[in-house]
């Protein structure tokens, strides 16, 4: 009777719902037209995110709509003015920043050539918070975010001031301001973003041929009873 009662129960309970699947081609756009070479690319990750991951898609495909327009109205151009054309390539190209447990963030390289001397490549970043179902800057990790940024900027400034002296870098006056920068978690291969990222394109704190600048550095002293309660786990786990 027991038994029976079991396995009644079993086929009266709802099935499990299957989880989602997405596709890998949902994480990869290809858009190239005879005056565009134009790709985006998204970490894994983002799949288990559905909504984060349609958003930036949707961003995605707006982009390339523009950019295969004004690369096809650029190439028209030259052509009727006689100049020589040179076809135009776009790349963006997300990867992990940080997964932890209420958070996931994003570091966005972009490469675009339109013809000139050269390519140029800029860096953006989002970071998503799990539980609200929602993007949220950098800032909003924090209770206080201006006190909090007056502890990481020196400490920020000081990692770049080592790293432009052994490129052979100007040093001197030349930290670009933290708040205009892209900022993510990192976590590395960690299940806690420990540290952070500070995202500087070519010309940003140094010239084109000293590259772009990814600074990564520890949490300063005294950042962590800044960081929202929601967050802190997500940041320094059981650190002190």
């Amino acid at each position: 009777m027991i038994r029976f009662l079991a396995i009644s129960a079993l086929l009266a309970a709802p099935a499990l719902a299957a989880p989602r699947v997405i596709p890998a081609s949902d994480l990869l756009i290809n858009e190239s037209t005879p005056a565009i070479s134009w790709r985006w690319r998204m970490v894994p990750e983002a799949a288990k995110q559905p909504a984060l991951l349609a958003a930036l898609r949707s961003d995605a495909l707006k982009a390339a709509a523009t950019a295969k327009a004004e690369a096809a109205n650029d190439a028209a151009s030259a052509k009727k003015d006689g100049f020589p054309f040179r076809r135009y390539e776009s790349i963006s190209d997300w990867s992990l920043a940080a997964d932890t447990p209420h958070l996931l963030a994003l570091a966005g390289e972009n490469y675009a050539f339109t013809g000139g001397a050269h390519g140029n490549t800029g860096y953006t970043a989002k970071i998503w918070d799990k539980t609200a179902q929602k993007a949220v800057p950098f800032s909003a990790l924090f209770t206080d975010w201006a006190k909090a940024r007056t502890l990481i900027e020196p400490a920020y400034c000081a990692a770049l001031a080592t790293e432009q002296k052994a490129r052979g870098g100007n040093a001197v006056n030349n930290c670009p301001k933290l708040a205009d920068q892209p900022i993510v978690p990192w976590a590395g291969l960690a299940t806690r973003a420990t540290q952070l990222r500070v995202l500087l394109g070519p010309y940003t704190a140094g010239s084109y041929a000293e590259g772009a600048y990814l600074i990564t550095l520890p949490w300063p002293e005294g950042v962590k009873p800044l960081v929202k309660p929601a967050y802190r786990d997500d940041l320094f786990g059981t650190m002190p």
